[in-house]
């Protein structure tokens, strides 16, 4: 955790029987950290303190097979994009509404999910949120040499093992799924070459009112550097404090 964050007080919640590892802080409007894929909550932890420091009970927690939680449904190590989004649902419907959910990259995509479901957040932070499933099925593709036959099988094939619609997780089809998405901030830096700026642009104009903070010179790791950069946790702490009839 960053210098000054103290451990966390320890909870847990479940998912068809699956442990979620959770920790909390504070007292007060409760916000939620959701890390990323092989990721954990110290990852994301620049939000903690000052966000305590300003009343706010914080609560973080593992996905189903990182760190301290259980496996999955699948062998130990591996889990899915819905199994994620089932966690991040189970954790919110505990310990209550949302005042808002700050999400990195795979993270962004569970948590965007749970609204579907009924899950509560009067506003969401998105950190570099992961591309649409499709930009990777391509990219599958063509490393391999697929045709579009054998793509279009692999895709069917991931829907049933999945046993949800792989394209029902995109961002971009849940701001147009929703009937009344909460507001959005989202940052994320050019230079990111595991999730492209271009998605967060894609997401910014379909998701209704949602705001891009670009943040710029990040370099290679720009993923995950994002996590540390002053500019974006600022903004992502002053839209949280912000009033949400003002964001709307």
């Amino acid at each position: 955790m960053p210098p000054g964050v103290p451990a966390g007080e320890p909870a847990d919640a479940y998912w068809d029987g699956h442990r979620i590892d959770v920790q909390m802080w504070g007292e007060g409007p409760t916000v939620y950290l959701v890390h990323g894929w092989g990721g954990c909550p110290a990852h994301i932890g620049m939000f903690i303190k000052p966000l305590i420091n300003s009343g706010h009970r914080v609560i973080a927690f593992d996905l189903p097979s990182h760190n301290a939680s259980s496996n999955g449904s699948l062998a130990p190590g591996r889990t899915t994009i819905l199994e994620c989004a089932k966690a991040v649902e189970a954790v919110v419907r505990k310990f209550g509404p949302a005042q808002a959910i700050v999400a990195h990259s795979l993270g962004a995509k569970a948590a965007a999910m749970t609204l579907e479901w009924g899950v509560e957040a009067d506003r969401l932070v998105f950190l570099a949120p992961m591309e649409t499933f499709d930009i990777y099925l391509d990219s599958f593709a063509r490393r391999h040499g697929f045709g579009p036959r054998i793509r279009h099988g692999l895709h069917r094939y991931i829907d049933k093992r999945l046993g949800y619609p792989l394209l029902h997780t995109d961002i971009e089809h849940l701001a147009l799924a929703l009937k009344n998405p909460p507001p959005l901030l989202i940052a994320h830096d050019p230079d990111d070459k595991q999730s492209s700026y271009s998605t967060s642009q894609m997401i910014a104009e379909t998701w209704p009112g949602a705001q891009l903070v670009t943040t710029r010179g990040l370099g290679q790791l720009a993923h995950y550097r994002i996590l540390r950069n002053r500019d974006a946790i600022r903004a992502g702490l002053d839209f949280i404090q912000t009033p949400v009839d003002a964001l709307t």
